[in-house]
């Protein structure tokens, strides 16, 4: 039996080695013959690039990759390929899945894989498969990483220590996926992973690496005995607790990707993330970056209670906070999500199939209750330049440059570069935006 697995890209797609079709790989049986087309790593040409001898292509699908995962469903199909398609926006969305491929996955693969695999096998593939139960994740399957080609990737590997969130953020789509118990991986699993991986750099997948209290501090005891440099995504839950803190920097953790999300208390508690409190955001990121721990923090325009004045209170925020890097986001109501529901049902979606149509470039897909699109949209667009001007890269420096002996080489060129994506990117290349016209008189005093 011949199997092709696919990763399709969207225009921002990084060059990483793709977890989820490593993981496939590892529960297929050792006489199916793999293959594997990923997307990111070059764009495909579904006429010339694909192999239309397989006898089934599996396709792993997120919201933003969706329609190019459809536009190569239909191109296997047309040749008499089945399609599987699993992850996240299928899951959510299995129905508008199911006319594009013959077969859904819903949920995680580990334990339906094999049957997909066998049923195909024997000429009675399904449409659906599903779990009954959450699959146990305690010494899951390693990855099988050798299914990549040698070159091309970056060379940070992805790994994962654990599945689920036990928090309900409206907008967040993990929870719908994972569920809202935390499953944890033995520890010293995960460290044997990466100790074969033979790599210094690795990524945690996680969307949550520091918020399980005393375990998180067991898996980081584990990696510290590696002499690993290691990056991951961190709620603020568990932020305050020192101990943590110190036993994440002495396991090799130079960075971390927090989603700050507000800085709007009433606005965090309105969309279900209580956990984070904005008083203590200075606060949180000096102890990071004083253990040499750099923050990458992430901020979202459009909720409810977003008024004009968010967009510069934001950016000014995150300069005085002196985060390294920042990312401005406009709330999107992904399929599957609270948020989704909730627009759909008042009414405000202005397109409630918005990842199917091309061209959207950032605009907002909903009506914001204080402002109108145009105005959330160019008020997003705003942030960037006054965040990445000249005088903000250098105020924030100060800090970075004596975090770590990463930050110190990493800093400019990280900080320059985004300055550029703002501006070709975000802005069309137009430059007179990237002025410091944006900084306040008393900030500029400050410089």
């Amino acid at each position: 039996m011949r199997v092709q697995l696919v990763c399709p890209a969207a225009e921002d797609s990084a060059h990483l080695k793709n977890l989820a079709l490593a993981t496939l790989a590892a529960l297929t049986p050792d006489d199916v013959e793999l293959s594997v087309c990923d997307d990111t790593l070059k764009r495909l040409d579904p006429a010339t690039d694909l192999d239309f001898t397989a006898d089934l292509a599996a396709i792993t699908v997120s919201t933003r990759t969706a329609m190019r995962a459809y536009e190569l469903a239909a191109a296997y199909r047309q040749h008499g390929v089945k399609v599987v398609m699993g992850g996240i926006h299928p899951t959510a969305v299995p129905e508008e899945a199911l006319e594009r491929c013959d077969c859904v996955v819903i949920g995680e693969a580990e334990g339906l894989w094999e049957k997909v695999i066998a049923d195909a096998r024997a000429g009675r593939l399904q449409s659906i498969y599903r779990h009954q139960t959450l699959p146990e994740f305690r010494t899951p399957p390693r990855p099988d990483r050798s299914i990549f080609a040698k070159r091309g990737y970056i060379p940070v590997q992805a790994v994962q220590a654990s599945r689920g969130c036990p928090f309900s953020c409206e907008f967040c789509s993990v929870t719908p996926f994972f569920g809202r118990q935390t499953r944890l991986r033995d520890p010293k699993d995960v460290a044997a992973e990466i100790e074969a991986l033979g790599r210094p750099w690795v990524m945690f997948s996680d969307d949550n690496i520091i918020g399980v209290g005393p375990q998180s501090r067991e898996l980081f005891r584990e990696l510290k005995r590696l002499n690993i440099t290691w990056f991951g995504q961190a709620s603020l839950q568990g932020m305050q607790d020192q101990e943590t803190l110190e036993l994440m920097a002495e396991s090799g953790c130079r960075a971390v990707f927090i989603g700050f999300e507000s800085v709007n208390r009433q606005t965090l508690v309105a969309c279900g993330k209580r956990q984070n409190k904005p008083e203590h955001y200075i606060e949180t990121v000096k102890r990071l970056h004083d253990l040499g721990i750099g923050v990458w923090g992430a901020f979202v325009f459009g909720f409810d209670e977003d008024t004009q004045g968010v967009f510069e209170e934001t950016a000014e925020f995150a300069i005085r906070a002196k985060v390294v890097i920042a990312s401005f986001a406009v709330l999107t109501p992904y399929p599957g999500t609270p948020l989704y529901g909730r627009l759909k049902q008042e009414g405000r979606l202005l397109d409630e199939h918005w990842w199917l149509h091309e061209g959207r470039d950032g605009f907002p897909v909903f009506r914001p209750k204080h402002m109108t699109p145009e105005q959330l949209f160019e008020g997003w667009k705003s942030a960037w330049p006054m965040f990445y001007s000249g005088s903000s890269i250098m105020r924030r420096a100060s800090q970075a440059l004596w975090t770590s002996p990463i930050m110190f080489l990493s800093y400019f060129p990280l900080n320059l570069y985004q300055r550029r994506l703002t501006r070709d990117k975000i802005l069309g290349g137009n430059k007179f935006f990237m002025r410091d016209r944006h900084v306040k008189p008393a900030d500029r005093q400050a410089l």
